[in-house]
């Protein structure tokens, strides 16, 4: 199966002219199925945003593709099948102990980093976690509750 994931940056590629070269692409790839995502965390630079539920379903509306799906929303990734909860709990026990990179939790759980970052959007679209930008570079931790609350 061929499968191709189209990331939307609103203002970078959602223009008319842009979605119909994309389309374009697409229909010369002929993939099975085709993915359509977006940011699901802030962006690094201040310009740059997600796209909404609405501005990916108007791309959908505007492809007109049978095979196209939306499946940005780190909250909807739980839904999956392949999604573990035990590679969940280990992110989670691991950040407790000390927190790491995702360089760090790849190679202690010994996942891919494209697994693992799965799990950390997911964690951190459910506010369990927080990242930290250090020197050596980004820091997961687990969030903890504010004091007095």
């Amino acid at each position: 199966m061929k499968w191709i994931e189209v990331f939307i940056v609103p203002g970078f590629n959602d223009t008319k002219q842009e979605l119909t070269v994309l389309k374009q692409a697409i229909e010369k790839i002929e993939p099975d199925q085709v993915q359509l995502n977006t940011l699901d965390r802030p962006g690094p630079v201040s310009t740059i945003r997600s796209a909404t539920q609405q501005e990916l379903e108007h791309i959908l509306d505007f492809w007109q593709l049978d095979n196209a799906k939306i499946i940005a929303m780190a909250p909807r990734r739980k839904e999956l099948l392949s999604y573990r909860r035990d590679a969940e709990s280990a992110i989670l026990e691991t950040i407790a102990r000390r927190p790491c990179t995702l360089q760090d939790l790849s190679e202690l759980l010994g996942l891919h980093p494209a697994e693992v970052n799965k799990y950390l959007h997911v964690l951190e679209a459910d506010k369990k976690i927080v990242v930290v930008e250090q020197q050596r570079g980004f820091f997961y931790q687990v969030k903890h509750p504010s004091p007095g609350k």
